[in-house]
């Protein structure tokens, strides 16, 4: 995704930037966690159409640009690193100890790096060279990564078992504005944040996603195929979009609306 200068709004018109994607086949708006509207277009799109669209969303920007207001303080600084982490996708908690690596790494001799190691009890232990936060902070992120993995794919499967789906690649990443995606080749994308939200919740994105290796957009005929796995599939949206402001800061940023 490539993108543009700063638009040119027309008076009264809300700022934004607008994002050039390879990929889109429809404009879509995405509110940032900081407050900035982004506009994401189809390559050749007529950028002159933009102010209409704005136009038509004004009510969604307005409220979207008072929750990001809203969230921005109550994020807690990024560098904490937390000594418990609790993962209600799989109803874990684990316990996290630091300690003091007395030498580098031989797989990277000129770098601090951290890692973490499982111990019974739902223990981790993570290993850094001079106490380096940075470190632990994506040791454990890939710890996720690997935790996602584990619990995340085989739940998509059965589902997709269940209402007679395929599933075909699917990939476990860090997002910041998204809980997963779909490709137009059918390859699913998680976000591993997904293990910080409910178990209901979890699978109602997993359906999302799912849903879409039939109907990649959000048609009618989407949203009929979702709400017949997951009737209460408007209040999980709404409540997934409300997730974002409750996880932890040391994550990394999140929190993006879209539309």
């Amino acid at each position: 995704m490539s993108e543009g200068a700063e638009a040119e709004a027309a008076p009264l018109a809300p700022a934004f930037r607008v994002s050039v994607s390879q990929r889109a086949r429809h404009v879509r708006l995405v509110m940032s966690c900081e407050g900035q509207l982004i506009v994401v277009v189809p390559r050749r799109f007529d950028q002159r159409e933009i102010p209409v669209i704005l136009e038509s969303k004004r009510r969604w920007i307005e409220r979207a640009r008072a929750r990001a207001a809203a969230r921005s303080p109550m994020r807690p600084p990024t560098t904490s690193l937390p000594d418990r982490i609790c993962l209600p996708a799989t109803g874990e908690e684990w316990e996290v100890e630091y300690r003091s690596a007395a030498v580098r790494t031989s797989r990277a001799p000129n770098q601090q790096s951290a890692m973490v190691r499982e111990r019974p009890g739902r223990r981790l232990v993570v290993t850094a060279f001079v106490d380096d936060r940075d470190a632990c902070r994506r040791a454990l992120l890939a710890w996720l990564h690997r935790r996602a993995r584990r619990a995340l794919v085989p739940r998509l499967e059965e589902l997709a078992d269940r209402y007679g789906m395929t599933v075909g690649r699917v990939m476990i990443r860090n997002q910041r504005s998204r809980w997963a995606s779909c490709s137009r080749r059918g390859t699913i994308s998680l976000n591993l944040r997904m293990l910080f939200l409910e178990s209901a919740l979890v699978d109602h994105i997993l359906l999302h996603e799912l849903c879409h290796t039939r109907e990649l957009n959000h048609s009618p005929r989407f949203w009929a195929l979702l709400q017949d796995h997951d009737p209460d599939c408007m209040i999980h949206r709404r409540q997934t979009r409300d997730a974002w402001r409750a996880l932890a800061g040391w994550l990394g940023p999140a929190g993006a609306e879209q539309v």
